[in-house]
């Protein structure tokens, strides 16, 4: 959440620079005041002299923000000659596509469950449309994808777009907000009119809770406006003439969502993205390690196995981290030679497991309904 909110202060800081550079008082000391209300939030969510920081410059944002209301007006710069043809569309906002990812199902290892939801959804009503329609499943939905960080929950959304080879609209919440009345939702809704027009669409928003948080724990007007809008938009997916549409929300803490987000109609499937099993681990290991050097005693097997616990990203980490102790060697020594097991255990040693047990039993108790 704290990123999401760093984000809204940097795009209210462009705001306010724009303001200032066309002359618009109004707009400025609005979005001034605005930045400083979601710097105080940052300063409640840290402690010490990193809290007296973050209040020191909200208030210094507020009082700025008084004395450009009291002024009323910035000099009015000349505004730069429109290019020729330019017309009100181009300056509306739109979710430009991501570049289509390269990634399939192939390159992640288990997360078997969450790709079959992800098939029945988008694979086989393709394949199968007659089977499809004989039984009434309808193409696309809603997909909650919740688990610890480094699980591969990104990854999955960018598989799907790979594996179906369809339009990928990856969206920042801060890309969707703004204090401005009315145009939040208009964000929304132009967001979701851009994918139903492609015949195959998916959605990704990492950090979903950031966009649908309980209502009942935020006293943002925004919020009470974009929530509902969401729900409704989630609601005729899969319902509306045109193209196929997958919204993926991703979280890495479900328990802050909106509870009506959660309802069937809305996030129809919702899947565990937890810590990688045996097998996952192993089909890591041969991912990152692929055009390594590695010695004969490396048997990725038992190394597999002793990396219980660990997530994805932290397995990625091991790798890198080995290699380069290997290649830091090397250079030093001017001698090449092949990693061994005995490096991957040095470096197993000094790591951690990124995600606590503690932090596990909440996820659990989350997916048990509790």
């Amino acid at each position: 959440m704290s990123r999401f909110l760093f984000d809204q202060i940097e795009d209210l800081e462009r705001r306010f620079a724009d303001a200032k550079r066309r002359g618009d008082a109004e707009n400025a000391w609005k979005t001034l005041r605005e930045a400083a209300r979601v710097m105080y939030m940052l300063a409640n969510r840290a402690e010490g002299k990193e809290r007296a920081s973050r209040v020191a410059k909200a208030d210094a944002w507020m009082e700025k923000a008084m004395e450009l209301r009291k002024a009323g007006a910035f000099p009015q710069k000349k505004a730069p000659p429109e290019k020729e043809g330019a017309d009100d569309a181009s300056k509306e906002k739109t979710f430009l596509l991501a570049e289509k990812p390269s990634v399939t199902f192939d390159d992640i290892a288990g997360l078997e469950e969450a790709k079959e939801e992800i098939r029945i959804r988008m694979v086989y009503p393709f394949t199968h449309p007659e089977t499809a329609k004989h039984y009434g499943v309808r193409k696309g939905g809603g997909l909650l994808l919740y688990g610890p960080p480094g699980t591969g929950k990104t990854m999955i959304a960018k598989a799907v777009a790979g594996e179906i080879d369809a339009a990928f609209f990856t969206v920042k919440p801060s890309e969707i907000m703004s204090k401005w009345v009315g145009e939040a939702e208009q964000n929304v809704e132009k967001l979701f009119a851009n994918a139903h027009e492609r015949e195959k669409s998916v959605i990704f928003i990492d950090e979903v809770e950031a966009l649908v948080p309980r209502r009942s724990d935020s006293s943002s007007t925004v919020m009470q406006r974009v929530v509902p809008q969401i729900l409704s938009e989630l609601e005729g997916v899969g319902k509306k003439e045109g193209g196929a549409l997958l919204f993926i929300g991703a979280t890495n803490e479900p328990w802050s969502l909106d509870v009506a987000v959660l309802r069937p109609g809305r996030f129809d499937a919702k899947v565990y993205v937890g810590l990688p099993e045996l097998a996952a681990r192993r089909k890591m290991l041969a991912l990152f390690l692929a055009g390594k050097p590695l010695a004969s005693d490396v048997d990725q097997d038992a190394l597999a196995a002793a990396l219980e616990g660990l997530s994805g990203a932290d397995i990625r980490n091991l790798c890198e981290k080995t290699a380069n102790t290997v290649f830091l060697e090397a250079v030093k020594s001017g001698v090449e030679r092949d990693m061994t097991d005995a490096d991957f255990r040095c470096v197993m040693a000094t790591l951690s497991p990124s995600v606590s047990q503690k932090e596990l039993a909440r996820f659990e108790k989350f997916r048990a309904g509790g």
